[in-house]
């Protein structure tokens, strides 16, 4: 019997031993780190607009950024902008109620790939909000760069609660 529970054990030992050691092969990881981690800078924010589709824009010219002004009405006058350094993000999310925030989180490089990464603010069932529509929406400004652009929003509840 205690020959049967060696054998056993030495079996498994191998077995276990095989397993580890083909598991361990080298497996390439993919880095998923940005290669540049953009600057950028509120240019002006507001909650009123016309416009009724979720704006997700990067502007490159003072046309383009005059065009989407017609558009949104900011909180306060939107200073000057040198296109030939930066460029304007533009996010915009129509909702039924107040109380949403747009604020963009990090701006990130990696190759030609460009992530805007932004959380979409929502009330608690513990806030009061006004039932109107409501245009949440943030101007950045960003060092300027070329390459494709993704928007990726994440939403998150706060609460009213003191």
């Amino acid at each position: 019997m205690h020959e049967i529970i060696t054998m056993i054990r030495i079996f498994t030992s191998l077995l276990v031993g095989t397993l580890l050691i083909s598991g361990c092969e080298s497996q390439p990881v993919a880095d998923t780190s940005p290669d540049e981690v953009l600057y950028f800078e509120t240019l002006g924010m507001g909650q009123n607009g016309s416009v009724r589709d979720t704006l997700e824009v990067i502007l490159k010219d003072e046309s383009s950024l005059q065009e989407m002004l017609a558009k949104i009405r900011p909180l306060g006058p939107i200073p000057e902008v040198d296109f030939t350094q930066v460029m304007v993000g533009l996010i915009a999310v129509p909702t039924e109620s107040g109380g949403y925030v747009v604020e963009v989180k990090s701006i990130e490089k990696t190759g030609d790939h460009i992530t805007v990464n932004y959380e979409f603010a929502t009330p608690g069932q513990d806030c009061l909000t006004l039932q109107a529509l409501s245009l949440p929406f943030q101007l950045v400004i960003i060092k300027r760069s070329e390459g494709q652009i993704t928007f990726v929003r994440t939403s998150k509840p706060y609460s009213c609660a003191l």
